[in-house]
């Protein structure tokens, strides 16, 4: 067993539930991260005071660091032991973005408040080395916002 929070609807600070659960086990191309470190951005305060509706139940929290636990029979891209952060889409692994592949964890997905959790093998990327999970864990969000800024907003094409 481990411990997990979980949103109850309709959301609100009072309704963070602290909650045993089953450790997950992986299935073929997924893999089972250890949390060692969330960090806390804007997004996860409107999801946890409802502000982003959920189901009920959600885990939340979109940003991670940790470690490989366990890998799927068919993983190839990590091994147990890699030290590893979450993407806030862990659908959308290239390409222009698509409303398909827009399913932010955290929300529309479990997401880091737990002590384990099983993501596909393409939803994480490696940490930084010499990086504490603590430090790893406040990159996603802040790289995400980077990015928009300097693609989206700034036209910033590859190479430049």
């Amino acid at each position: 067993m481990m411990k997990q929070v979980q949103l109850a609807k309709p959301g609100g600070l009072d309704n963070l539930l602290y909650v045993d659960a089953k450790v997950p086990k992986s299935k073929d191309y997924e893999v089972i991260v250890k949390v060692g470190a969330s960090s806390l951005n804007y997004h996860d305060l409107l999801v946890a005071q409802g502000g982003i509706p959920t189901r009920d139940r959600r885990v939340p929290l979109s940003d991670c660091g940790g470690v490989i636990y366990q890998v799927g029979e068919s993983v190839s891209k990590w091994k147990e032991g890699d030290s590893v952060i979450s993407c806030s889409y862990p659908f959308w692994t290239n390409g222009p973005p698509k409303a398909s592949l827009m399913k932010f964890i955290g929300d529309n997905l479990d997401g880091y408040a737990t002590e384990y959790i099983a993501v596909p093998e393409t939803s994480l990327t490696r940490a930084p080395k010499n990086w504490s999970h603590e430090e790893a864990a406040t990159l996603p969000c802040a790289g995400l916002t980077a990015w928009v800024a300097l693609v989206e907003f700034g036209k910033l094409i590859a190479g430049e």
